[in-house]
This record gives C-alpha cells, sequence and structure tokens, in this order.
C-alpha cells in the first residue's frame, strides 16, 4: 500500500507527523513507550498477524454454514439411565403407588334404640338370631352392622335414590328392634366412599328411617336424628370410629343367653298382626 504523498508530491511519512504532534503532550513514560513502539515501520502489520484471522466471506448474499455457531442440544437417548438408576426409579414408583390408598366403598347401617343397657341390647339380639355389634351411649345403646358395598365406585342411580340403598339384613335388625318399645326404632344408613375419582376424603350419603312394630315408616331427616344423639353414633355411622374400638362395644354372637330366655324372646322376631 502507497503512502499518501503532499501537494508537492513527495510522499509524507505519517508517523513522523503522528509523533511531532504527540510530542507536546505531557504523556506518561510507559505510554509514550507504547506509541513509539506502534509508530515502527511494520509493526502494525506484525500485530495484526498475530492470532487467527477471521474468515473473510464474499458478499454473495448467501451465508456460510460454517461462520454460524451451531446448537450444542441433543435429544435424550434411551440409554442415558443405568440398570441401577433405572432400579431406583421403579423401586421409588412403586413406594408412591403403596402410599396411595385404594378407593372403598362400604353400607354402615345403625339402628337407635331406646335401651340404655348395651349388655340387654347384645341379649336380645343373640336370642333373636341376629348378629351384630351393641355399642352403649347416653342416648340409647344402638346396634350396628357393616356391609362390602356391591360397587368400588358411585353408581348414579344411587346417587339420586334410584336403588334400595337399605340393606336387608339391616332392615330385618330395625324391624325386629322395633318391638321393644311403643316408640320403636330408627335405621341410619351410610352408603359411603373414600378417594372415588378426583374427589379425595370421605363422600357419601345417609339416609334415615322409622321402625314401629316390626314396620318400616317414612323416611326421616338424618342431620335432625344425628343432632340429638351421642357424638359416637355419628363417628360410627360416618367411619371415623370402628364400633369394636368404642369402650363397652360387644359383638351379639358371643353374648351367652340361656336357653329359656331364648324361648320367651321368640315373639321378637313375630311379624305384628294387621
Amino acid at each position: 500500500m502507497s503512502q499518501p504523498t503532499s501537494p508537492s508530491g513527495e510522499e509524507r511519512d505519517l508517523d513522523a507527523e503522528f509523533a511531532a504532534l504527540m510530542g507536546d503532550l505531557d504523556l506518561p513514560a510507559d505510554l509514550r513507550q507504547d506509541l513509539a513502539g506502534t509508530s515502527a515501520p511494520g509493526n502494525r502489520l506484525e500485530l495484526a498477524a498475530e492470532g487467527p484471522q477471521p474468515r473473510e466471506t464474499p458478499l454473495t448474499g448467501r451465508v456460510d454454514p460454517d461462520s454460524v455457531p451451531h446448537n450444542t442440544y441433543k435429544p435424550p437417548q434411551e440409554d442415558e439411565l443405568t440398570e441401577e438408576q433405572r432400579a431406583q426409579v421403579a423401586a421409588l414408583s412403586a413406594a408412591l403407588d403403596a402410599g396411595v390408598p385404594e378407593a372403598k366403598a362400604v353400607k354402615v347401617a345403625v339402628v337407635l334404640t331406646p335401651l340404655t343397657n348395651a349388655e340387654a341390647l347384645a341379649a336380645l339380639v343373640s336370642m333373636s338370631d341376629l348378629d351384630c355389634v351393641v355399642v352403649p351411649a347416653r342416648s340409647g345403646a344402638f346396634a350396628v352392622k357393616e356391609f362390602v358395598s356391591a360397587h368400588a365406585e358411585w353408581d348414579i342411580e344411587e346417587l339420586l335414590g334410584g336403588t334400595d340403598t337399605e340393606p336387608a339384613e339391616a332392615a330385618e335388625l330395625a324391624a325386629t328392634l322395633s318391638r321393644l318399645s311403643r316408640a320403636g326404632a330408627v335405621l341410619l344408613t351410610a352408603d359411603l366412599a373414600s378417594d372415588v375419582g378426583v374427589e379425595s376424603g370421605l363422600s357419601g350419603t345417609i339416609t334415615a328411617r322409622g321402625y314401629v312394630g316390626g314396620q318400616a315408616g317414612q323416611e326421616a331427616s338424618a342431620g335432625l336424628i344425628l343432632s340429638g344423639v351421642d357424638q359416637v353414633v355419628e363417628d360410627v355411622l360416618l367411619g371415623v370410629t370402628r364400633a369394636e374400638d368404642v369402650p363397652g362395644a360387644m359383638r351379639s354372637s358371643e353374648v351367652r343367653v340361656p336357653r329359656t330366655m331364648r324361648w320367651l324372646s321368640r315373639g321378637l322376631r313375630r311379624p305384628s298382626q294387621d
């Protein structure tokens, strides 16, 4: 590359002119040495020659693929996990599945009576050849029967009350105990399910029906009846407490009754005369 010329036609020494201009400035000694070094002929060319030079791409309107940074992302491979890691993942998945409770649906029937003595009620039930758990309560001893529901999930007809939600054994027990007094007995039936579908926790329906003289009456308000009895009745009905775990509870089949009392109690199961 040729040096620029002056108006007289002589070549100009630009480095010398620049050094002369900078000579009047008060610069530090180290900066003066740097300027003196860069003003040496060919020095800038030597500095430019050091290190890799950028690749010149002709201005043709096309992009050179080699000059564009490449994406280093790679899709995950199937063999990224070792056999040991796969075993650990499988064990963790099994542990999580084991901690999820299975959905279940049960029926709990509670028969409320006016008797205050649970042992006497258990003896009367035993003499009638019926099996249940008798639980004492201040509002009156009550009999409990638990049934396994025929469904694993709720049926729409049962939710709408389209099917009979009172098990036959529970109705027989309520009809038998209703002959013990003129006030009769009340049958509470809870059709409950836990963790069904997207619902978590307890859900279901509770019905109430009065029995007098062995005959079923009209349905009653379950909430109103539960508000007038001990809390243990609601706890057993909703499955919060098992009937066998209540202090003083006993199973009627385990109560020994003399043969004479069994003969006298035959009238309990006799249907009433209209």
